[in-house]
C-alpha cells in the first residue's frame, strides 16, 4: 500500500523532478522516487538509506554544504546548488530545495531537485552563442513565457490543490505542499523577470 509520503515523491516524479525525504539528523533516506535514484546512480550503493549521504552531500561544494547544514540545524527551508556527474561524464547542475516538516512528531526533510538546464534553456544558450538575432531572442522569450512559465504555474496550482487535500489528512504534508506551491510561484516570477529584462535589453 502506498503511503501519503510516497505519494508526494510520486507527484514530483510525475512533474519530472527528483525528490527524496530524509531524517533530519542522520539524513537517512525515508522515501524517494525513481528520478532521484537515477540522478545519484543508486546502483553504486546497495543500502538506499545512505543514498542522500553518499549520493548528494559529496556533490555540495563546502560553502553550500555549510549553508545546508545551518538551515538543517535551524529547521528552515534552503536552496543550494548541487552538481552531479552523469554516467557519460557530463556535469548536471541542480538547485536542491529542502523543506522541513515543523511538527516534532513527524520530523522529516523533503528535498526536491530542480535542474538549472533543460533542452529549452540549452536552446536559449545556443541561440545566444551563435549570434543571437533579435527575432530568435523574441521567439525564445515568448516560448519561456508561454511554455515554461505556464507549466510552472500549472504545477503551483496542482500543489495548491494537493495542499488542500493533504491538510485534512496530515497538516505537515499539507504545509509542505503549500510551501512548494509558493516556491513554484517564486520561480515563475523570477522567470518573468528574466523574460522582461531580456525585452528591455532588446
Amino acid at each position: 500500500m502506498t503511503t501519503l509520503r510516497e505519494q508526494v515523491c510520486t507527484l514530483f516524479e510525475e512533474i519530472g523532478l527528483p525528490a527524496v525525504r530524509i531524517k533530519p539528523v542522520s539524513a537517512e533516506v525515508i522515501e524517494y522516487n525513481g528520478l532521484f535514484s537515477s540522478l545519484i546512480n543508486a546502483t553504486v550503493t546497495l543500502d538506499y538509506r545512505r543514498w542522500f549521504v553518499e549520493g548528494v552531500l559529496p556533490h555540495l561544494i563546502p560553502v553550500e554544504r555549510t549553508r545546508w547544514e545551518a538551515a538543517l540545524a535551524d529547521r528552515s527551508p534552503v536552496q543550494v546548488h548541487v552538481a552531479f556527474r552523469s554516467v557519460d561524464g557530463r556535469v548536471l547542475d541542480f538547485e536542491m530545495r529542502s523543506l522541513v516538516a515543523q511538527k516534532k512528531s513527524s520530523q522529516s526533510i523533503l528535498c526536491v531537485f530542480i535542474p538549472y538546464t533543460n533542452p529549452l534553456f540549452e536552446r536559449v544558450r545556443d541561440a545566444h552563442v551563435s549570434g543571437g538575432r533579435e527575432l530568435e531572442r523574441r521567439r525564445i522569450r515568448e516560448e519561456l513565457h508561454k511554455g515554461v512559465s505556464q507549466q510552472l504555474l500549472g504545477a503551483a496550482f496542482g500543489c495548491r490543490l494537493l495542499a488542500g487535500k493533504l491538510v485534512t489528512l496530515n497538516e505537515d504534508l499539507g504545509k509542505e505542499a503549500s510551501d512548494l506551491a509558493e516556491l513554484l510561484n517564486e520561480a515563475v516570477l523570477e522567470l518573468q523577470n528574466v523574460v522582461h529584462s531580456g525585452e528591455n535589453q532588446g
